[in-house]
């Protein structure tokens, strides 16, 4: 849903829509349940349902009675939140349905991670071929090394400062090292599973240039096993649940110079998503909105279409907290806090309207209704944020 003319001028507000994706968690039937419905109504809305790896470990780990790799969990996870939206789209039948996989975690510190040879070890850091997945090989150092180079070269024709010696030979030991090998495995694994049609990997602590390697090597990847999912990019961080970045709005030649990077950035890694920070809080409270940088999100979008020639939708975070939804300009809205808030307070509801009768035990005030009613009252929620981003009841228009 490009909201741009061909001359990039902006399209009349009316004009402009957003895509609503909606975070599931664990258990993962009462919030999937709600979306789906939610996208049925009033002949259908688009929606994307999406897991974070996080969300993905904890479901495939249930209640931790085994170990197992957190490649495995990863799968496992992925599996189940495949199948549960399989067959609520068979329950709703909503018209358009795409999975997403959200916040993907590639860890990054900045130490250094030594000097071992990695490559010897499995993807899982825990000995020789444990929990690697054959089809995912580790490079070797050369090749490591020429991928840096690369990145090093693109990186700097957009503006991005030219890296130490020290930095570079700190950055291939990470990209050798088991606990990067495990991501991207990790990455690779849940992408199989889940096979979403939006994946989305975490990146924005990293440097600049070394970004610029992590994200082409994986998008890379996914490529050569044929998926054709689109892989949104992160430039600078975009926060964590429970995290604000510390926000600060950029002059003119400053925020020309950003808009050049990411521009580079997103024509480089081949990214056909991107989010980067525009002011938003991962996890608002309630009485907590921000306005988004509005300046920075249309000259940056503006850029990148002007410097790729393709419209690469930006993905929102932290859309809970957002005094307004910025349509079109914001590709994809992606909102979790606002509908687990909504359903723990309706449970929180039900809990002190029925104190009595749950502590006699009456069936009536703890089935599985309580849990139908809980739903509903989401896939309000759902309906709510839909209108808010234009596409509600859209389908039938866009289907003609």
């Amino acid at each position: 849903m490009n909201p741009f003319n061909q001359d990039l001028s902006l399209k009349p507000l009316q004009e402009r829509k957003t895509i609503l994706a909606a975070n599931a968690n664990f258990p993962f039937d009462l919030q999937i349940g709600a979306y789906l419905a939610a996208a049925s109504l009033e002949g259908g809305s688009p929606i994307i349902v999406q897991f974070s790896g996080q969300a993905l470990e904890v479901a495939g780990r249930g209640l931790g009675v085994r170990g197992m790799s957190r490649v495995e969990a990863l799968k496992l996870g992925a599996r189940l939140a495949r199948e549960t939206s399989d067959v609520f789209a068979e329950v709703y039948r909503p018209p358009f349905v795409a999975l997403g996989l959200d916040h993907f975690a590639i860890p990054y510190s900045g130490s250094d991670v030594g000097q071992e040879n990695h490559a010897s070890r499995g993807c899982d850091g825990s000995g020789p071929g444990k929990g690697a997945l054959p089809s995912v090989p580790v490079p070797s150092r050369a090749q490591i090394r020429a991928l840096l180079d690369e990145a090093i070269q693109a990186a700097c024709q957009a503006g991005v400062l030219l890296p130490t010696k020290e930095e570079v030979l700190r950055w291939e030991d990470y990209m050798l090292s088991p606990i990067y090998r495990e991501a991207v495995t990790g990455f690779c694994a849940a992408v199989e599973e889940l096979r979403p049609a939006w994946a989305m990997i975490d990146t924005g602590e990293m440097p600049a240039v070394l970004n610029f390697a992590v994200t082409k090597e994986v998008r890379d990847i996914l490529a050569a096993r044929g998926y054709d999912a689109v892989i949104e990019a992160e430039y600078g961080a975009t926060g964590q649940a429970g995290h604000s970045e510390e926000y600060v709005k950029l002059d003119r030649e400053e925020l020309f110079a950003f808009a050049r990077c990411v521009a580079g950035f997103v024509k480089y890694t081949g990214a056909r998503g991107i989010s980067y920070p525009i002011g938003m809080e991962h996890a608002a409270p309630a009485a907590v909105k921000h306005d988004p940088d509005t300046e920075r999100l249309e000259t940056v979008q503006r850029e990148i279409l002007r410097v790729t020639g393709v419209y690469v939708p930006f993905a929102q975070h932290g859309g809970t907290g957002a005094k307004e939804v910025e349509r079109g300009l914001v590709g994809k809205n992606n909102i979790n806090t606002y509908f687990l808030v909504t359903q723990a307070q309706y449970l929180l509801g039900h809990v002190l309207d029925n104190r009595k009768a749950i502590e006699e035990g009456r069936k009536a005030a703890c089935s599985s209704d309580v849990y139908i009613r809980t739903a509903r009252r989401v896939m309000e929620a759902v309906v709510e944020k839909l209108k808010e981003c234009g596409t509600y009841g859209i389908w039938p228009d866009i289907a003609a």
